[in-house]
């Protein structure tokens, strides 16, 4: 790749409902490049003439989810969305705001549609039903005739999941007695190469042409299915079935061809690696296995896929270049939530069984989480390989609307929503412009002119041009256009009381139907006053449900000040 081509990898972290940030960060993202080369087309004097890639995009539960969408909206024409007139009569066109802002709601959650048939048991405390509407809508769409210039020739997509079933690995363990020790491996992922001919195939990962997008095929239901699975947050939204074809060859499966970063012995530690296959323990299996396993929220296992993203960028066991002058590859994690675990100083251990689980549970998904070292190099200033966009709004301790309820809150109104989505969009053009930089005797700004230099370069609140160690700092990703236009922000939305009541009555219907289900599915076997009792205590304790709801709601609400 030439030394003026700039590679790029997009992590979306988990987000729920925050995922319209997310969309929205993307949305502006597309804008800038689209208007950029654009430009270039036109001979546009103050059109910087270096390139970039976007080679890898990979994505945790809502962020998988965007991911699979921006996919879609790559390879396809979709006008952005600007201004709040144009997001009320989008009318579908855009997919990413129809998916983020338009269609996911509360009202949809608390449907019934998955109960519909008495025989299908609950599986999930919301409906989930949506969801597949979202995947089948926001990805059939009419592709490109061309691949857009600033995707790479392979662009990859890594989608998490959490595995129930697992993946059995086995080691021979060396002593006085040979043992094998067994594992599984849990924190999974689907893997998508998406490029104009449909080859170059590998077997870890599944191959589509960008011309496949708008035709039904087994890998693009795949992709649906996996990014769904990704978001499914457990006990609150389905889970989702996946399935691999095993080859005879098992060597060759789709996980044994995984290559991991293995430490060369007497190394330094954590300083050379040897990308290394690790075959899986199938043990005996018919020719042409189908594994079939059970999937979970990405997130609880990988919430932020910075590695995956820099593997594809540097390879297996490589590191991309850190310093300004020498960087020429870098992965942006866009993260709606980098600092929602704040310490609470009053602490009271659990009391019964139930809060002991639910804590474990916490501090499992808590502890996969804890990456300080990836994250610290996204927020380091000084490293030119990662970087980071958090939500921002004029210093307001709570930015993002959707951040009440543990993530939840957007599902509540559209407003939540469409807010979020349009801070994406600003958040993204001022990282942009101020932000996703590099010094100018970078190599890839060898061909800039000097006008280019002192037209695009980052300024003070003097407006002198920002320097480190005496060089100015120039854009990856230039504003030209129409996206060197402020991009506007809607108001602070509110939650009205009127709001309250409706939402109170939907979560009381949903509540009825969960437990008359429940008490059909685990007393089924029982006599009848056994189930009219069960309904008769479980129904009194319907009422504590919804008042329990209908009170934190308005609690975490006013905390954020989106209610009064």
């Amino acid at each position: 790749m030439s030394k003026q081509t700039f590679e790029i990898g997009l992590v979306g972290a988990g987000a729920i409902s925050a995922g319209a940030y997310t969309g929205g960060v993307i949305d502006f993202m597309v804008q800038a490049l689209d208007q950029w080369y654009e430009a270039k087309q036109t001979d546009d004097l103050q059109a910087p003439p270096h390139d970039v890639k976007i080679s890898v995009f990979s994505g945790a539960s809502a962020g998988a989810i965007t991911a699979a969408l921006a996919a879609g909206y790559l390879g396809s024409d979709q006008p952005s969305i600007t201004t709040e007139a144009e997001g009320l009569s989008n009318n579908g066109k855009n997919r990413l705001f129809d998916s983020w802002v338009d269609r996911i709601d509360i009202a949809s959650l608390l449907e019934s549609h998955d109960l519909a048939d008495e025989n299908i048991p609950v599986i999930s405390l919301l409906d989930s039903s949506i969801l597949k509407e979202i995947a089948d809508t926001g990805l059939n769409v009419q592709p490109r005739e061309q691949r857009r210039p600033y995707l790479a020739e392979n662009f990859e997509l890594l989608l998490t999941v959490t595995n129930l079933r697992g993946v059995p690995y086995a080691f021979e363990l060396m002593g006085n007695q040979p043992a094998s020790y067994d594992m599984s491996m849990h924190a999974d992922y689907v893997h998508f190469r998406f490029n104009d001919s449909g080859q170059n195939a590998l077997p870890d990962r599944y191959t589509m042409r960008w011309a496949d997008f708008g035709q039904i095929s087994p890998i693009m239901e795949k992709l649906k299915i996996s990014a769904i699975a990704s978001g499914a947050f457990p006990i609150g939204l389905a889970p989702r079935n996946l399935s691999h074809d095993i080859p005879g060859n098992q060597q060759d499966d789709w996980y044994s061809s995984r290559k991991w970063p293995i430490p060369t012995p007497h190394s330094a530690p954590h300083h050379c690696v040897t990308p290394e296959s690790i075959p899986v323990n199938w043990g005996k299996l018919q020719p042409d296995f189908l594994y079939n396993f059970q999937c979970v929220d990405g997130g609880v296992m990988n919430n932020e896929p910075l590695e995956l993203a820099r593997s594809v960028l540097a390879g297996t066991g490589s590191v991309n270049e850190r310093e300004g002058e020498l960087a020429e590859k870098a992965v942006l994690l866009i993260d709606p939530f980098p600092s929602n675990s704040s310490f609470k100083p009053e602490y009271e251990p659990a009391p019964d069984l139930l809060k002991t689980a639910l804590a474990l549970f916490g501090a499992l998904k808590n502890q996969s989480r804890f990456k300080p070292d990836e994250l610290m190099l996204a927020a380091d200033q000084n490293v030119y390989s990662r970087f980071m966009i958090a939500p921002s709004r004029d210093g307001e301790t709570f930015p993002i609307a959707c951040g009440s309820l543990g993530g939840f809150g957007g599902f509540l109104k559209r407003a939540f929503r469409a807010h979020d989505y349009f801070l994406g969009r600003r958040n993204a053009q001022k990282f942009l412009k101020d932000h996703f930089v590099l010094p100018e005797n970078n190599p890839l700004f060898e061909e800039w002119t000097d006008a280019m230099k002192n037209t695009h370069c980052v300024r003070d609140s003097a407006g002198l041009p920002k320097k480190i160690n005496e060089q100015r700092l120039l854009p990856i990703i230039p504003l030209l256009g129409k996206a060197k236009v402020d991009c506007v922000i809607t108001a602070w939305p509110e939650y009205t009381s009127e709001d309250l009541s409706q939402l109170a009555r939907q979560i009381e219907s949903r509540v009825d139907i969960v437990l008359d289900r429940l008490i059909e599915q685990y007393f089924k076997s029982n006599n009848p006053i056994i189930r009219f009792s069960a309904k008769l205590i479980l129904g009194r304790k319907k009422h504590d449900v919804v008042e329990y709801a209908r009170k934190t709601i308005t609690n975490d609400l006013k905390i954020m000040r989106l209610m009064r």
